[in-house]
C-alpha cells in the first residue's frame, strides 16, 4: 500500500497526516473523523487536537499538503532535467505528474476533495491553485483553449479512473497518455 512516507515520520504534524491520510484510504473520507486519525496515529485525541483543533484544520493542512506535493513532484522532475524549461515542459512535466501518480495517492487527494467539496471555505485554496496553474497555461503560445482543453482531459480520465468508470485497457490508457503528452507540445505551437 502506497503512504506519503513508507519509513515513520517523526515530525509530529506530517505523522498526523499521514495517518489521516491512511484513515481516508481505509475507511473514506465520508468516515473520517479525529478519533479515527488518532487512533492510526497511535496519539490521543488531546495530542491530535493540539496541532489540528478541528477536523475542518485537518482537512485543510492535508489538502494543502497533496497540492504541495503535486508542485514538489513537478519542480523536482523539472530540475531533474538541468537547465532552465520552457513553459511547455514545465506543462509536460505536470500532466506526467498527475497522469503518473500512484493510483492510492490520487485517491487520496480525490477523497479529501469529496470531503471538503461540501465546506467552499477549504475549497478556496485549490480553486486559487487551479487559476494559477490555468493563468500560466494563457501564457503558452498555443493559447489558453488548447492547454485549458488539455489539463480538462487530464482531470476527466483522472476522474473517470477514480470513480471506477474508466473503461480504457492499460494499453488505451498508455495510448491516452501519449496522446495528451503529444497535445501537450501543440499547447508550445502558435494557432
Amino acid at each position: 500500500m502506497y503512504f506519503r512516507n513508507p519509513i515513520p515520520n517523526s515530525l509530529p504534524r506530517e505523522r498526523l497526516l499521514d495517518a489521516a491520510e491512511r484513515a481516508v484510504l481505509e475507511t473514506g473520507a465520508g468516515h473520517l473523523t479525529l478519533d479515527a486519525v488518532a487512533k492510526f496515529a497511535g496519539v490521543s485525541k488531546g495530542g491530535l487536537l493540539h496541532h489540528f483543533p478541528s477536523k475542518d484544520a485537518l482537512l485543510e493542512a492535508m489538502l494543502e499538503r497533496y497540492l504541495k506535493d503535486i508542485e514538489t513532484q513537478v519542480a523536482e522532475r523539472c530540475a531533474g532535467r538541468g537547465g532552465t524549461l520552457t513553459a511547455i515542459e514545465q506543462f509536460r512535466e505536470r500532466v506526467r505528474v498527475l497522469l503518473e501518480q500512484h493510483p492510492e495517492r490520487r485517491a487520496a487527494g480525490a477523497a479529501l476533495i469529496a470531503a471538503s467539496a461540501d465546506k467552499p471555505d477549504l475549497m478556496a485554496h485549490c480553486r486559487a491553485e487551479y487559476r494559477e496553474v490555468l493563468d500560466e497555461l494563457a501564457a503558452l503560445p498555443g493559447g489558453f483553449e488548447r492547454s485549458a482543453l488539455v489539463l480538462l482531459a487530464v482531470d476527466g480520465l483522472l476522474l473517470g479512473e477514480l470513480l471506477r468508470l474508466s473503461p480504457y485497457t492499460p494499453e488505451e490508457r498508455s495510448r491516452l497518455v501519449k496522446a495528451l503528452l503529444k497535445a501537450v507540445d501543440q499547447c508550445g505551437r502558435i494557432q
